[in-house]
Formats: C-alpha cells, structure tokens, sequence
C-alpha cells in the first residue's frame, strides 16, 4: 500500500467514526439544548409585555441603570478621555444609542438571566466594530459531545441562521445552582422564575379586573313589586324621566329616592371582586422584592418604612441599579479589553449621580447647623479625604491619613 492510500484510508477511518457517533453527539446537544421548547425564555418575555407589574419594575430598572454615566479606566485608575472601548460604547451599533444598548442588556437579563452581545468586527460592518444585543429566545448553545460550547447558534426575526462563534459573543448571565425545566446547560436562572407563580396569578387578577369593568353594565334595577305587570309605553316614559335624572358624571354612584314604592337590586362589584383586585397591590411588592426594589418608588405608599422617598431612590441606587450595572460594566471591560488588547476598566461614574451624595449633604448640612465649635471639634478627627469628600471633592493622595486641624481659623469648612 502506497504513501497516498494511507492517507485516503485515514480519513475514511474518520468519515466512519463521525457517521457511527453523530447520532450520540446529537442526542448530547439534544439533552443539552432547548430544541424547539423554549417556554422557559419565552414566558418570561411575555410577561414584560402583558403584565404590568413585571414591565413597570423591570423597565424601571433597566432605564436608570443604563442611564447612568460611565468612564472608562487604564489598569492604573487614570480616566481615559480617549480609548477604543469608550468610542464603541458611546455608539455600539447602528440602531442604539449607549442608552438604549444598555438598557436592552439589562431587560435581557433581569427578565431571562442571560443577555448575549455580538461583536461585530469592522471589517465586516462597514469598516466599525459593532455589539448588538441578541434575543435571548433566539440563541442556542450548541456544544459538542464533550459538553464543550462550540457555537452560539443564533436564528433571527426572518429566520436567517447565524453560527456564531464563541470568542466573538459575550454571555452574561446570573447565578444558577439548579437547571429549570425547559432550561439549557449554561443559561443563567431568571429571576421571575422563583416567583412566577405570582407573575401568573397577578397577570389573572389584571384580566379579572378588566372583566369586571367590561362587563359590569347596568348597575342595578328597578322594578315593581306588584303583580300587573307595566306596560311598554308607561316603561319607556319612566325610563327616558330616569335617564334624564340619573344620568352625567355628577350624579355618578348614587342613588335617588323615590316616593313610588320600588325596590333596589344591587348589581355591582362584590367584595369578592374587591379582594381579587386588592390582592394585586400585595403582587406588587412581591415582584418589587426579588428584584430588591423598594416598592415606595412604585406608589406603594402605605408599605413605606422610609423617612422619605429620596432614601428610597438612594436605597435603589446603591442595591439595584449600581450592583447591576458593575456586573455589565466588570463583563464588558474583560471581553472588550481582549479584543482591542488593552487593560481598561469600565465603570460608573459615581461622582455624577446626585442620589449618591445624599449622605455626604445631609453631613454638610448637619455640620452648619451645629455651633461652630462643636462642628470644628468633630471635623478635627476626620481624615483629609473624609473632610473633602463633605465638598465633593476628589481624594487626594496620603488623604487618608488622620491629620488634626486646631482652631477654627484653619477649618475653612463653613457649610
């Protein structure tokens, strides 16, 4: 046997054994993969389009923690006014601005647990590189029989079909200790999925009530307790004096008196459907509560334990949207970093949220309205850095070390 008919001997050993295994490798994706059956994703989406409760909050969240400003920093802490990843962000495709790109990132993954952004090279898009976020109902990880990803199959709006490779999707996803029914190795968990069966039952109450109202009509009856029945003309002529008398919004929800003897027959909402409809405030803030959210912030005043509301939106901010968008910012920073080969560092920019300097205000002001020996006294014992930060000024180096300041004349610190 010649040199070239070992070759050729080769590689039909390998067709054979890929023919013999593929039927396994694709049980393997099978039992790894959502197929067809993605009711998992799916639902979740749904409720973020027909019930309110989910869409307040959610959006809520995604818009103020996509909304807020970033910089961008070399390993060595310095802001960077000009760096590739920056100049993508401020406009990553082009459809979206930074905004709306970061908010889809944040509805993807507070809805489903998994948000996936494609790189698109510039060589291919127009000589600028992309990022698009992808539907998550539309991705499918494709691994191997190895249990090793391959590909993020991705199948869009028209049904065109796209393999994308796994070096150029970032997958961002929550934690996920157990694997849901319907769910895929590697997905993150949503967090609707805990308390769905709140979503589900909230999203029946919003029907109900609508039922309710649609099919509430006539709000009660009059009638004649006597035997002989009225005729249709006497009918008609009480019924255009009563309409006349009754009806306008001023009149709304009463009842008139009458000197004939009539009787009243109640037609109207029951407590029952009264209980059904208060259910959903309690609905409310059990949605408001997997995400951390204070449910305040959604006009449930009466279950507020704060002060006021600016705690609330402070509480929200340092909880719920900087958590979430450190997670995205800490994600993107490693995958665009390798991309453009650099060491940089996205990050919130802390000093332009008002919300967050509510502490060091409140401090300034209850410092001016102590007596001024008193609040020097107190300034004496804080750090240099902790005196500047009262201001909103920047740490300075060596600020942190205990400095003592004597006398009022060098506490030039008057609030």
């Amino acid at each position: 046997m010649g040199f070239a008919d070992k070759i050729k001997n080769i590689f039909k050993s390998h067709d054979t054994f890929i023919s013999q295994n593929w039927t396994s490798i694709d049980k393997f994706q099978d039992f790894f993969s959502w197929g067809n059956d993605k009711i998992s994703i799916n639902k979740f989406l749904k409720a973020y389009r027909t019930n309110p409760l989910v869409y307040m909050v959610v959006h809520k969240i995604s818009a103020t923690s996509g909304s807020m400003p970033i910089i961008v920093e070399d390993d060595n802490g310095n802001v960077l006014d000009n760096s590739q990843i920056l100049e993508l962000l401020q406009n990553p495709n082009f459809e979206q601005s930074q905004i709306e790109f970061r908010q889809e990132i944040n509805e993807s993954l507070l809805l489903t647990g998994n948000a996936f952004i494609y790189f698109g090279n510039g060589e291919e898009f127009a000589s600028r590189d992309t990022l698009t976020v992808l539907k998550p109902d539309c991705v499918q990880l494709r691994y191997n029989g190895n249990g090793l990803l391959l590909k993020y199959d991705y199948t869009d709006e028209f049904g065109n079909f796209f393999p994308y490779d796994v070096e150029d999707v970032l997958h961002i996803k929550t934690s996920n200790l157990v694997v849901p029914e319907n769910c895929e190795k590697g997905l993150g968990l949503s967090p609707l999925e805990g308390a769905y069966i709140v979503v589900q039952s909230s999203s029946e109450k919003f029907e109900a009530e609508a039922s309710i109202f649609k099919n509430r009509g006539v709000v009660g009856i009059l009638t004649n307790k006597s035997d002989t029945p009225m005729l249709p003309d006497e009918r008609e002529r009480l019924q255009g004096e009563f309409d006349q008398e009754m009806g306008g919004a001023e009149k709304f929800n009463k009842i008139k008196i009458s000197t004939t003897d009539l009787n009243y027959i109640q037609t109207g909402m029951s407590p029952t459907d009264l209980k059904l409809i208060e259910g959903l405030i309690e609905s409310k803030r059990t949605i408001c509560a997997i995400y951390g959210m204070p449910s305040v912030l959604f006009n449930d005043a009466a279950n507020s334990s704060y002060n006021n509301y600016a705690t609330a939106v402070e509480i929200a901010y340092t909880d719920v949207y900087i958590p979430l968008a450190d997670k995205i910012n800490e994600k993107l920073s490693r995958f665009l970093s390798e991309k453009y080969k650099v060491k940089e560092l996205i990050k919130v920019d802390l000093k332009e949220l008002d919300a967050i300097n509510l502490n060091t205000n409140d401090l300034a002001q209850s410092l001016s309205s102590l007596p001024p020996l008193l609040s020097d006294a107190i300034i004496q014992d804080m750090t240099p850095n902790e005196r500047r930060s009262i201001v909103n000024l920047d740490n300075i180096a060596g600020g942190d070390d205990v400095a003592a300041v004597s006398g009022a004349n060098n506490v030039n610190l008057n609030l």
